[in-house]
């Protein structure tokens, strides 16, 4: 027994590390920095988009995810603005690829998110990273796109262990129900003030082409901040009042619970920890050729 005991804490403590070994970079913001930032006239982006500019650089370059990747940016919550119109999630994270050089693939409304989880699964497409659209501007995540978006924490999940970067935006329950789904040890509150923000340790060393003035007042209001056991989360800035508001890491950031070194999960609402391994073998033997674009349609601007 203590044989089989020691063989099964070398399993684990093996798959803990080759999580940490393949996942991918995590950037997640109590901010709406969608809808304060905009494009100048030569095409450069302002104030918040320069932040989701530099930001979405950074995951990019920290993406391990095996196989061909056939978009760079898919967009949860988002459909493409090709004017670029300010206070529009999907021109602020359409403007920021553009400068980039990256292609996004806009995945709108529920069905939509449902529909392209199917196809992750299927290996029809391989993103390098997921970007949801957060709250407070247009044309981002509503009520239904949040549920679906929890629905499927799981998977996004699997996405990140495999290599594939995360960034999220936004308040309440449509923007972070997901997160509370792998990690309810962490509670999002709403008390943020970017006056004065700062980038920690850990974040300029995760992110290094933030800085300060990408984070604080100077590119827009931040609206929620992060308490709790963030577990293989860190924080990467701290609001003016020092509280956590952008949390996550660099290439290896781990968020789901239950693995060696991370919080416990609570007796019920995620997943047991001794299936996590295989939860791991599955995402990160994938093999995920071609790709499907996936739109859905939005009859007015959405506003949380």
């Amino acid at each position: 027994m203590l044989k089989l005991l020691k063989t099964s804490a070398l399993g684990l403590a093996v798959a803990a590390a080759s999580m940490s070994a393949t996942a991918g970079p995590v950037i997640l913001g109590g901010d709406d920095l969608t809808d304060h930032g905009s494009r100048s006239a030569g095409g450069a982006n302002l104030e918040g988009w320069l932040y989701i500019e530099k930001a979405v650089s950074n995951v990019l370059s920290g993406v391990t995810r095996a196989g061909a990747i056939t978009t760079d940016i898919v967009a949860l919550g988002s459909a493409a603005n090709p004017a670029f119109i300010a206070s529009n999630a999907g021109g602020a994270i359409g403007s920021a690829a553009q400068v980039l050089g990256k292609s996004v693939t806009y995945v709108d409304g529920a069905a939509a998110i449902d529909a392209f989880f199917v196809a992750l699964a299927a290996g029809t497409i391989n993103p390098g990273m997921l970007w949801m659209a957060g709250t407070g501007a247009s044309n981002d995540l509503d009520s239904s796109e949040g549920l679906s978006l929890t629905a499927n924490a799981a998977a996004i999940n699997a996405f990140g262990v495999s290599g594939g970067g995360i960034m999220a935006h936004g308040s309440g329950v449509a923007a972070y129900g997901w997160l509370s789904a792998l990690l309810p040890t962490i509670t999002e509150v709403g008390q943020c003030d970017s006056d004065g923000a700062t980038l920690t340790a850990a974040g300029q060393a995760a992110f290094p082409g933030l800085s300060n003035n990408d984070v604080n007042q100077n590119a827009g209001p931040c609206h929620s901040s992060f308490i709790g056991n963030f577990g293989g989360l860190q924080t990467l800035a701290l609001d003016g009042q020092g509280r956590s508001y952008i949390i996550g890491g660099g290439a290896g950031t781990i968020i789901q619970c239950g693995q060696p070194g991370q919080p416990p999960c609570p007796p019920t609402g995620v997943p047991e920890p001794g299936s996590l391994p295989l939860v791991v073998l599955a995402a990160m033997g994938l093999a995920l050729p071609g790709l499907r674009r996936l739109r859905g349609d939005k009859s007015a601007a959405k506003r949380a």
